[in-house]
C-alpha cells in the first residue's frame, strides 16, 4: 500500500464542494453558446457546442420525459437502474484551458460507490435526468469566468411553464 505524503498537498487549494445549478443557456452575438451556472450569488459561463446545448436544454426542460425515442443519456440511466444503481451527484472538479472535467458519482443498492470522469455537459445532462445535485470544487468554481449579463443576446431557454398556461 502506498502512503501519501501530506506535505505535498497544497494548503492554498480549497477542496470543498459547493452546490451549483444550471441557470440558463445563452448565445452571444458571435453565435457562441454558453451554459450559465450559478451558486446563487455568482454566475459563471462555460462555452459548449450547439449540439450539447440542444441536448442539455431538452432534458432541462424535461422534454425527455415524454419523448418516444430515448437519448443515449436516457439509455445509460436505464442501464444503471437495471443494475440497481443511480447517479448520486455530479461535481465539476477541474478546468484545464477550455476543457471542464466533472466526476459522476454513482451508488448501488448496497451503497457501493463508483466515480467516473465525464465531460461537463454529459454530467449536467445525467444530473438533470436523475434530479441529482450538482457541485463544483470551490477553487475551480472561484477561477471560472464570471459572465456579464450584457455579453449575450438571446436565451436558448428561459422556459416558464406558467407562461404557456397563460397563453392558452
Amino acid at each position: 500500500m502506498k502512503k501519501i505524503n501530506s506535505s505535498s498537498i497544497r494548503d492554498d487549494y480549497d477542496y470543498n464542494n459547493i452546490p451549483i445549478e444550471i441557470d440558463h443557456i445563452v448565445v452571444n452575438p458571435d453565435k457562441r453558446v454558453y451554459v450559465i451556472l450559478t451558486d446563487g450569488e455568482r454566475q459563471a459561463g462555460l462555452e459548449i457546442t450547439s449540439f450539447e446545448a440542444s441536448m442539455l436544454s431538452f432534458v432541462h426542460k424535461e422534454l425527455h420525459k415524454n419523448s418516444h425515442i430515448n437519448t443515449i443519456h436516457q439509455l445509460f440511466v436505464k442501464l444503471l437502474h437495471q443494475i440497481h444503481t443511480k447517479v448520486e451527484s455530479v461535481c465539476i472538479e477541474s478546468k484545464v484551458g477550455d476543457i471542464v472535467y466533472a466526476s459522476l458519482k454513482t451508488v448501488d443498492e448496497k451503497h457501493n460507490r463508483a466515480f467516473s470522469i465525464t465531460s461537463l455537459v454529459d454530467g449536467l445532462i445525467l444530473a438533470c435526468i436523475e434530479n441529482a445535485p450538482i457541485f463544483a470544487v470551490n477553487n475551480v468554481w472561484k477561477h471560472m469566468d464570471e459572465i456579464d449579463e450584457w455579453d449575450y443576446e438571446e436565451y436558448i431557454f428561459d422556459y416558464d411553464p406558467e407562461e404557456d398556461d397563460e397563453e392558452d
